[in-house]
């Protein structure tokens, strides 16, 4: 029985790339979900891959109920890797090639019921591969199947290193769920890293923005895009635009807060020259010219013309620092 009182994943760690040092340092309890949010070649995956003891670190360590399992001290030596209980997704997708899809999934499921087995299987919608080679597997069908492969350990701490991406769209949502209930129950920490906001916003009960290597912020997903803390972590997250604000900061202007013409009250009236409009879903995206050098892209039901002047209300810009 765990008798560790401490935070069930304690991650301050440091390792080396060639373009930018990669650190991160926080803590996760027991059920805990965070979402890492950045660009491609933030540092996100390297990040997951330390925690697995998969990268060499720099400095720091990596303790999953106390016990290190990244990293070295002067007293103790990481845990061998099969110990760890850290269950890892990685993108690309790695299957055991000699085994079909349902020995995969089957494998280091140590002490899993056959039905236990068998739901998990049927809720990822794999049931009719578990007979087919690894190989024969589509790029979809292989991230079922790593994802069942991890769900089925018995894992405390989950890596997920962009798990949906090769998913069709309209099945990352099970996915998302099945996970997630899994994690729950099971009262393990999971992590997710990924290039999609709306996916990590619905994953994580905490979001962290990360950046060249540095996770700029760690919070609750809506007050951190909606308040976002600097300038940085405002473009970070979607905001398009922004317009000087008292004291050298800036109004936030998202894209997707934006009203047409001038509404009382509701936030910052700005006028501009419409630049480009370009179909954007059911709306429409619209680039502006306000102000001197100031560039704005706003999202309208209704498209304005191409070099007429347009007239928007932000709603409620948030104020940022530099």
């Amino acid at each position: 029985m765990n008798t560790f009182s401490g935070p069930l994943l304690a991650v301050d760690v440091e390792v080396e790339r060639r373009a930018f040092a990669v650190g991160a340092s926080f803590e996760l309890e027991q059920g805990e979900r965070l979402a890492l949010f950045g660009a491609s070649g933030a540092g996100k995956t390297t990040i997951l891959e330390s925690i697995a003891g998969l990268t060499p670190l720099r400095r720091g360590t990596v303790r999953v109920d106390g016990v290190l399992v990244a990293g070295r001290t002067r007293d103790e030596t990481a845990l061998p890797a099969r110990y760890r209980q850290v269950a890892l997704v990685r993108q690309p997708t790695t299957l055991f090639p000699h085994l079909t899809a349902g020995q995969n999934v089957r494998y280091g499921a140590r002490g899993a019921s056959t039905s236990a087995i068998a739901e998990l299987v049927d809720r990822l919608g794999i049931g009719p591969l578990v007979h087919q080679a690894a190989a024969a597997l589509s790029g979809g069908q292989r991230q079922r199947v790593a994802l069942g492969r991890a769900l089925a350990s018995r894992f405390r701490v989950l890596l997920l290193d962009e798990p949906f991406s090769a998913v069709d769209v309209g099945a990352r949502g099970g996915l998302r769920d099945v996970t997630i209930e899994v994690t729950t129950h099971s009262g393990a920490a999971a992590i997710l890293v990924t290039h999609d906001l709306t996916e990590a916003q619905r994953f994580g009960g905490r979001l962290g923005i990360i950046d060249e290597g540095r996770i700029l912020v760690i919070g609750e997903p809506r007050p951190l895009v909606t308040g976002p803390s600097c300038r940085r972590v405002a473009e970070l997250v979607g905001y398009a635009g922004f317009a000087p604000a008292p004291n050298g900061a800036w109004y936030a202007i998202h894209p997707d807060r934006v009203l047409p013409g001038v509404v009382a009250g509701a936030g910052l009236i700005l006028t501009g020259k419409v630049l480009s409009v370009h179909a954007f879903g059911p709306r429409y995206d619209c680039e502006l010219a306000v102000g001197a050098g100031m560039r704005l892209s706003v999202h309208l039901d209704e498209p304005p013309l191409v070099g007429a002047e347009c007239t928007v209300t932000a709603v409620a810009p948030p104020i940022v620092a530099s």
